[in-house]
């Protein structure tokens, strides 16, 4: 008889299928807390992926429904990280696997809270007048991976899921008021950070020994984040969510038929050339700066046209007109408005369109150059 050792007839080395279930979910659950960390950057992926799917055909209705889901499961689990971690008895498996679950489904909420975040700022945002907030939100997108260690000590992942708490109050609450404001914003400040201190409470109490040694983290991190939201808000950094801009342009002509503006306007630059774009101007004649501002249905606020042009000797730009409308939302193509400027001299010219709290919603940058004649144009209706 010939004898085969335990090893032999194995593909590979691997292992042979497990025999019991217990078995194999003792080896998954191994294998689970081996890998935490490639697992961790997978599901943080992964809700990158569903929201770049998903979030661009949502309504904004359904898009604060899933930020709202990813919001209450984030809470759940970060809660549920708290209570299993630090346990100095022997684990048992249902701690084990409470143990490697919870931090990563609180990891993908998170993550999918951020990054549905960042997808959506970056829609509404103007890259050059709020690439500081931008960057923010991007740092934390990718520490959320780079720091996830943290969570084990649950300190960053509180912090983290003040952020998303933040964040998530100030996309949503303009929603429920219908209005955008300082005072909207305040509120949503002081929803915020009550809400993460009855959570914060909630930690001391079911452990409060862990939570002592973990809150020396939380509150300076929680403190940073709330001082730098404010400076982003306070300063016009920040996107002035829910409003964006689905399109804008300068124009020498505008006329009204039928309900719609018609515009007549020079030859678009190809897509490959980047320099800015050139508006030529017959002197003594208007240019029109158009946009198109997509808001939810019955929200209303005003939209201000800020008209500058930029004083080469001073090395600044020197405001020139400003002319402010009230909008109204629920219209698919965004609520239209225009200002007219009777006569742009030469040189390097930008007209922001912002809120009147002077947070940016986007900006045209252009260089007029005088000629005599009137250039080749074309009409387009908008």
């Amino acid at each position: 008889m010939v004898e085969h050792s335990p090893e032999e007839g194995r593909v590979g080395g691997s292992s042979p299928p497990p025999s019991t279930y217990m078995e194999f979910l003792q080896r998954t659950l191994k294998w689970a807390e081996r890998n935490e960390r490639h697992l961790g950057a997978i599901v943080f992926v992964a809700g990158f992926v569903t929201d770049l799917v998903t979030f661009g055909v949502l309504s904004i209705a359904l898009v604060n429904i899933a930020f709202l889901a990813y919001l209450v499961v984030a809470i759940i689990c970060t809660f549920g990280t708290h209570l299993v971690s630090h346990r100095s008895e022997t684990p048992t498996l249902t701690r084990r696997i409470s143990s490697v679950m919870f931090p990563l489904v609180a990891q993908y909420s998170i993550g999918s809270l951020l990054s549905g975040c960042l997808i959506f700022y970056t829609k509404s945002a103007n890259v050059f007048a709020s690439w500081p907030f931008l960057l923010f939100l991007v740092l934390i997108f990718f520490g959320n991976e780079y720091f996830r260690t943290y969570y084990k000590h649950v300190a960053f992942q509180v912090v983290l899921l003040f952020f998303a708490m933040y964040a998530y109050a100030i996309f949503a609450l303009p929603l429920v008021v219908n209005q955008l404001g300082p005072w909207v914003f305040v509120c949503s400040t002081v929803l915020s950070c009550v809400s993460f201190a009855l959570f914060l409470y909630l930690l001391k109490r079911t452990r409060p020994e862990e939570f002592r040694k973990s809150f020396q983290y939380i509150l300076p991190g929680s403190l940073s984040v709330l001082f730098l939201m404010n400076v982003f808000y306070f300063t016009g950094i920040m996107p002035p969510i829910p409003l964006t801009l689905p399109e804008s342009g300068v124009y020498h002509s505008f006329a009204r038929e039928d309900g719609n503006y018609v515009v007549s306007a020079e030859a678009e630059q190809p897509w490959w050339n980047v320099s800015e774009h050139v508006v030529h101007h017959v002197p003594g004649t208007p240019l029109y700066a158009y946009s198109s501002v997509s808001a939810p249905v019955r929200f209303s606020t005003y939209i201000v046209h800020v008209w500058e042009r930029y004083d080469a000797p001073k090395q600044k730009w020197v405001e020139r007109s400003r002319v402010s409308f009230n909008i109204t939302g629920g219209r698919d193509g965004g609520y239209r408005g225009y200002s007219e400027l009777a006569d742009a001299e030469e040189g390097k010219w930008r007209v922001r369109i912002q809120t009147p709290e002077g947070q940016t919603i986007g900006r045209l940058s252009f260089t007029v150059v005088t000629v005599s004649e009137e250039p080749l144009l074309h009409l387009e209706q908008k």
